[in-house]
């Protein structure tokens, strides 16, 4: 997992500043350049509702926008999506000796979910020539992060005395401690009512290119850098208890329709 991160975060640096100026060479600098639409082209919409689906370089998530059109370079955005939080240092592995064991990460403490909620903005830096192309935006938003940390369990062998003086295995569901004879990862549903919450804040930029051909219909891919911080600390692996601040880079695609609501 840490063997594929590293060379994903450095895919969505290149993505966001080294394809950057070659997206934007494409197209017509000149922001008047809705002019020589077509009237149908030319109409501002007052509302912008999409969804989207992500991947970003500690997981992978969904959410959706509800969006204000103030103007033709400015939309306000009310978002809410809900993405999953791996730790980098995660490597999956497997009990050998053990036939039809499941993977399971050694050293992981809990799986984590993060909902966040908030408001953001969208400012149009390059419109689309007539023809078409790429319409260029760069976006901000912030707003409130609440993380569910769910345990995470391990089938286990443990020795129970016998009464004899001898000892018997066991097979155990149980959390992860130093020097355990893991055989494998329990179910996932196994401990979600211990799930508990850690509430933060976050704040995310970027930049979104604008794909779709029609103006009622939203097609986009964006590129963000998130900053996210839990003041209580979530615990994702042994090794990195109450960790409180993550940084994560996002690519994602973005559909949806735009109309005015009479």
């Amino acid at each position: 997992m840490t063997a594929f991160r590293r060379p994903f975060r450095r895919l969505l640096l290149f993505t966001l500043f080294g394809a950057c100026p070659f997206l934007l060479s494409a197209q017509n600098i000149d922001i008047q350049s809705d002019d020589d639409k077509p009237l149908e082209e030319r109409i501002i919409y007052s509302h912008q509702n999409t969804y989207n689906i992500a991947l970003h370089s500690q997981g992978f998530g969904v959410g959706f926008k509800l969006g204000r059109i103030k103007s033709i370079n400015v939309t306000n955005n009310w978002e809410a999506e809900a993405v999953s939080l791996h730790s980098l240092k995660e490597i999956k592995t497997m009990n050998l000796s053990q036939f039809n064991s499941r993977p399971f990460v050694y050293g992981k403490l809990n799986n984590v979910f993060v909902l966040r909620f908030g408001y953001g903005q969208e400012r149009r830096i390059f419109g689309k020539p007539y023809w078409g192309g790429i319409e260029t935006r760069w976006t901000y938003e912030f707003g409130a992060s609440l993380a569910l940390a769910k345990p995470y369990y391990y089938y286990v062998v443990t020795y129970q005395p016998s009464g004899s003086g001898s000892y018997y295995e066991r097979i155990e569901e149980q959390k992860f401690e130093q020097d355990i004879d893991i055989l494998g990862r329990a179910s996932f549903i196994k401990g979600i009512e211990e799930t508990r919450p850690s509430p933060g804040v976050h704040a995310s930029a970027g930049l979104s290119f604008e794909i779709g051909k029609s103006r009622t219909r939203v097609q986009a891919i964006n590129v963000d850098v998130k900053a996210e911080l839990f003041p209580l600390g979530v615990s994702i692996m042994d090794s990195e208890r109450n960790r409180m601040f993550y940084l994560t880079f996002m690519l994602s695609y973005n559909w949806g329709a735009r109309f005015n609501k009479y």
